[in-house]
């Protein structure tokens, strides 16, 4: 009796433990990128005491849970820089029918879920069967997709894992993260985490797919899988749906393996009849383009990559830099290592006189391609800041854009969904990834429309405008294109007709980097009406600053870091956008800054 009443007593001490452990609910448009921008809003839902990590060198630091009506989001941090889907030890215990007495026994809870990120796989249990899953039996989503120290995974909540059973039947949720190494650290260190789902739902807006203004010039990459453009049948019709519905200026394709540029331009000329142009000077990218390409290269002997100069044509007074990308896959870092600092090295040659190219000062530059970042987070920090590694084959680190700054990387999504990822296969272990991507020299464009072409994420209104069938995208390949429209921001034409020389500059802010706050300046040849804005990666404004009738002369204006409802934004690249009222129609300036808080 005396046993069967302590029992009973350690059980109501559990249950009364676990009760008063938090139970938040937050509602989050959360975008699975890596880039956890959304997760400012959210608040921590527990800390984990620091040095209680293993030989593993894993150190669990915080976790914020949020939802929305389609997902379930965690984001967490540890101590170190780790693979999420490899060479580590990882565990997600999910208890979410809170019967501790059903699922995998784990640190009180019965975890009827339980994911280990480095082996890409889970195990459901129910009706006591175990059920092997992989990452499309549950939704799961996982950002980034390369090396870092906090990451973010998103759950769907309709997910039907196994035997008809839900994976959430009920509206709250146990949770235990976990490093399985020999004596890792686990968190919480005893009991769990509670998250009860927040109601409500948030929109997505839909993104259209034809570009805000027809003179805007539209770029996209897409890896084709294996000659894709050429296998006829169903897959071929897919891809000429999926090419007409992007219409770009610009395609960079990868994985052309057996054809020739002139047999890849061919094909592209049948899906969008007009003249063009296609180039390659590796084993696999084409460029393929509406304007006449004037030189190009391959940047790295023995590696994909294809740089094109190309010709904008009499209205505009630049050309193009375009550099194809098709990266080493896999676990191939060092390899990638050497084709980022080949692309950082071949744009400083581009950015001063002599050497294998030299470029008028405001060229252009667009990167694009299947860059195959899913190693080292430091390939990624090398293309867009210029930080080279091997210094000995490559020289020293040079800032990628005229202005001595990093290249921008925009935040895409899917056009009707909260999804980043570019590559997705629901046969792979392999989680849905960012591996394409667009970077480009924000001192000389503007981004406007863009976005990543995935059917399956599509309304059937979407897909209907479009002319898509939902299947387009996995049919195509296992990637999915890359959409991306700029304005140039260079002086105007000088033709007949056209505006005069510009009348406004916006001069470089100081200090940038900079924290808290940062001066903008700008000139103006004479007085104009005009609007002063901060733009966040995405191109959506966050801060308007002045608008206004200003003198000719210099104006000064200060940004304090702040939006417009006068909350402090997170650390990141920002644009500087100056809008000009000529009778010419709207001069348009934009600068990027950068905040280090």
């Amino acid at each position: 009796m005396r046993v069967r009443t302590l029992l009973l007593a350690l059980s109501c001490l559990s249950a009364l433990f676990l009760r008063a452990l938090p139970a938040a609910a937050h509602l989050a448009p959360i975008l699975i990128d890596g880039r956890f921008d959304e997760w400012q809003a959210v608040p921590t839902l527990a800390m984990d005491p620091a040095g209680d990590g293993a030989s593993s060198g894993i150190d669990f630091q915080s976790v914020q849970v949020a939802n929305d009506q389609d997902y379930l989001f965690f984001s967490f941090d540890v101590t170190g820089e780790i693979q999420l889907d490899a060479d580590q030890q990882l565990r997600l215990y999910l208890d979410t029918d809170l019967d501790s007495g059903t699922g995998i026994p784990f640190h009180g809870i019965g975890a009827d879920l339980c994911w280990e990120f480095g082996w890409r796989e889970g195990t459901f249990r129910t009706g006591g069967i175990s059920y092997d899953l992989n990452h499309a039996d549950v939704g799961l989503m996982a950002g980034p997709t390369v090396s870092n120290d906090r990451f973010e995974i998103a759950l769907a909540r309709d997910a039907v894992p196994a035997a008809g059973q839900a994976l959430f039947p009920g509206g709250t949720v146990r949770f235990i993260l976990r490093d399985a190494t020999g004596g890792g650290d686990v968190f919480p260190d005893s009991g769990s985490l509670s998250y009860t789902f927040s109601a409500g739902a948030i929109a997505t807006e839909s993104i259209d797919l034809a570009r805000d203004d027809p003179a805007h010039l539209r770029l996209a990459t897409y890896n084709i899988e294996n000659d894709g453009l050429f296998a006829g049948g169903a897959r071929e019709a897919a891809l000429e749906r999926l090419f007409q519905a992007m219409d770009a200026d610009v395609f960079i394709i990868s994985e052309v393996w057996g054809h020739s540029a002139a047999a890849v331009r061919a094909k592209v000329a049948q899906f969008l009849p007009g003249a063009w142009h296609a180039v390659t000077r590796d084993g696999g990218n084409v460029i393929v383009s509406r304007y006449p390409i004037l030189q190009a290269w391959a940047v790295l002997a023995g590696h994909r990559i294809t740089a094109a100069l190309l010709d904008l044509g009499a209205d505009r007074e630049t050309d193009l830099l375009v550099i194809a990308n098709h990266w080493r896959s896999g676990n191939a870092d060092e390899q990638r290592q050497l084709e980022a600092d080949a692309v950082v090295a071949f744009l400083r040659d581009a950015r001063s006189p002599g050497g294998v190219i030299t470029l008028p000062e405001g060229t252009p530059v667009i990167l694009g391609g299947d860059f195959n970042l899913v190693g080292w987070r430091q390939q990624l920090d090398t293309v867009m800041t210029g930080d080279i590694v091997n210094e000995g084959q490559f020289g020293g680190d040079a800032a990628p854009d005229w202005d001595g700054t990093p290249l921008a990387l925009p935040v895409t999504r899917h056009p009707d969904a909260r999804a980043a990822y570019t590559w997705r296969s629901d046969w792979s272990s392999y989680y849905p990834g960012l591996l394409d991507f667009v970077f480009y020299s924000d001192s000389a464009l503007d981004l406007r429309n863009h976005y990543i072409l995935d059917t399956r994420t599509m309304t059937a209104l979407s897909l209907a405008n479009a002319g898509l069938w939902a299947q387009d995208t996995p049919l195509g390949s296992d990637h999915a294109p890359r959409v991306a429209d700029f304005h140039l921001i260079s002086a105007p034409s000088p033709v007949p007709g056209a505006a005069p020389a510009r009348v406004a500059t916006l001069l470089p802010n100081h200090p940038n980097p900079f924290n808290p706050a940062t001066t903008l300046r700008f000139e103006l040849a004479a007085a104009a009406r005009c609007r002063l804005e901060v733009l966040d990666v995405r191109g959506a404004r966050i801060r308007e600053l002045t608008a206004g009738e200003y003198p000719a002369g210099v104006s000064h204006v200060v940004w304090d870091g702040r939006d417009d409802a006068g909350r402090g934004v997170a650390s990141g690249v920002y644009r500087a956008r100056l809008v000009v009222d000529t009778p010419f129609g709207p001069e348009v300036w934009s600068r990027p800054m950068l905040l280090l808080q």
